[in-house]
């Protein structure tokens, strides 16, 4: 029987790893821009070997300019062998001048289990590029391709499919199927122990003030409010301890089941909300702490989404915040701006400026849990410290301001004068921002 116990004989992974969110960053070097576009002008010399040696010079990620080990490669005379890291998938393949193929190993199976190889079967037909198959009891992800059809821009999309989908089925399995072995996950690291211990405790609070809330909440009157309210939990939860495997699975189907167009009551959807949040605090420690491990990720989740869909959304948020305003509902406006900064980090694929943008204003919500991690206190006597948040401002939009160079700082044209009108004011400037690169 597997136990994602294992993971914590582990070393502890080095430094403080304050990354929240299931995202990954777009940034990119100029030097690893360069390697992009060496990979292309290779392709189109069908000078394959070097093509791919340069993408995946261009795939690496740094942290504060050191390679994370994302990414392993290693020329063999005509042929190139590799490795791409993707939470707790090992995708690995080889590229010869006329091909690549790659695969993951998912689990060892010691007999036919028909629950999943159905479900690997579903899979099967919902994925373009990649299959999942059985061969001598392991169980596995693949891919195969003719380099002829491939460039930098296309082999990205079947290198990301296999790598998100083999390491979210990998997870699911092996916490639902007890008869499957695990295979090849010596990589993943366990969690800093301050960090995890924090969000343990935290995860508890979250629930029970949220419950406090809801409870003093008119369920009739009021069941908009409280959809914001319960949703706003679940995103937070999934932002900040961000668990993984079936319970961090389980948060995503409870956000989804709500937003389905099925023609039930808003009050029915609440209630669907309600027992899913039960059941996250009925979980013991031990069992909630196993889903927190730190992993590697080459390939975000989340596709680039277009900045006017980002923008008609904090349009038409903003427009329902000012209806609660108006009909005396203060008690949950503070928590809609909340869920709108966390509903974008949660649905959206923003560029890197924006999101920390974002972050920023979702930071300013939960205080407390950025300075029980020993961050720098946004917050001065409950209010808001205009230099600090300013200063936060200042350093990000200087930090893009070379490659968007419309952008300004818009921090002298924030209303500090309370939290609410704070928050409109901010969120009405970071859409108005400019993103273009010409």
């Amino acid at each position: 029987m597997f136990s994602w116990f294992s993971l914590f004989n582990a070393p502890l992974s080095s430094g403080q790893d304050y990354h929240f969110g299931r995202f990954i960053s777009y940034k990119k070097t100029a030097e690893q821009q360069e390697f992009y576009q060496h990979s292309k002008k290779s392709f189109s010399q069908q000078q394959y070997i070097e093509g791919y040696e340069n993408y995946f010079k261009y795939l690496c990620f740094y942290d504060e300019g050191v390679d994370t080990g994302n990414i392993s490669f290693k020329r063999d005379g005509d042929s190139l062998q590799f490795k791409i890291y993707q939470g707790s998938a090992i995708v690995k393949g080889n590229i010869t001048q006329r091909h690549l193929s790659a695969h993951v190993n998912i689990a060892y199976t010691v007999k036919d289990n028909i629950a999943v190889m159905r479900r690997l079967l579903e899979k099967n037909y919902m994925y373009t590029y990649s299959s999942f198959s059985l061969a001598h009891g392991m169980l596995k992800a693949k891919i195969f391709f003719d380099n002829t059809s491939l460039s930098p821009q296309k082999v990205f999309f079947p290198l990301r499919e296999i790598s998100i989908n083999a390491d979210k089925e990998k997870e699911l399995l092996l916490d639902e199927f007890n008869d499957l072995d695990p295979v090849e996950l010596d990589h993943i690291e366990a969690m800093n122990t301050p960090l995890k211990e924090t969000k343990l405790r935290f995860f508890r609070e979250w629930i029970d003030k949220t419950e406090q809330k809801v409870a003093l909440l008119p369920t009739q009157e009021q069941s908009g409010a409280i959809a914001f309210v319960w949703l706003g939990l679940l995103l937070k939860l999934d932002y900040f301890v961000t668990p993984r495997g079936k319970l961090g699975y389980d948060i995503y189907e409870a956000i989804q089941e709500y937003y389905l167009e099925d023609n039930k009551l808003i009050e029915e959807k609440n209630d669907a909300l309600q027992k899913a949040i039960l059941k996250l605090k009925e979980l013991d420690s031990k069992k909630l702490s196993k889903s927190l491990y730190a992993v590697k990720q080459t390939f975000d989740i989340f596709t680039p989404n277009n900045p006017e869909e980002i923008r008609a959304f904090v349009e038409e948020t903003l427009g329902k915040i000012i209806w609660y305003k108006e009909h005396k509902y203060e008690e949950v406006i503070l928590t809609i701006y909340e869920y709108m900064g966390l509903y974008m980090l949660y649905n959206f694929g923003m560029n890197d400026c924006l999101r920390e943008l974002v972050q920023l204003n979702v930071r300013l919500h939960n205080t407390d849990f950025h300075a029980a991690l020993g961050m720098v206190n946004l917050i001065k006597s409950d209010k808001l410290d205009s230099s600090k948040i300013a200063k936060e401002i200042h350093k990000t939009i200087r930090s893009y301001k070379k490659q968007y160079p419309h952008l300004h700082d818009f921090s002298s044209t924030l209303n500090y004068e309370s939290h609410e009108k704070f928050h409109h004011s901010y969120f009405n400037a970071v859409k108005a921002l400019n993103f273009s690169e010409l």
